[in-house]
């Protein structure tokens, strides 16, 4: 049990930390909140109608975060290796 987003193109159930749908590949990362819609309930459950549906829509009291289009971080060079300390004569 769990969240799960569904596509809007083919309906398949989603876990949320997935970028693009697991069948048909459509961007979920960046769908407009009209087309988001979210899902209480085991993933795939087609016999079993989902125990609740969620749709994304923003209430004034806590308004959703704006999407940023901001590129993801480029990963942190390695350092270099230190150079040995010199011994104490």
């Amino acid at each position: 049990m769990g969240l799960w987003m569904k596509c809007p193109k083919c309906q398949t159930d989603n876990p949320l930390f997935l970028k693009a749908c697991a069948n048909c590949g459509l961007p979920l990362d960046n769908l407009p909140l009209e087309k988001r819609v979210y899902v209480l309930g085991a993933p795939g459950a087609a016999a079993a109608p989902p125990s609740r549906l969620l749709k994304a829509t923003p209430t004034p009291e806590s308004p959703l975060p704006a999407a940023t289009s901001e590129t993801p971080a480029a990963p942190k060079s390695a350092k270099a290796p230190r150079k040995p300390r010199k011994k104490k004569s």
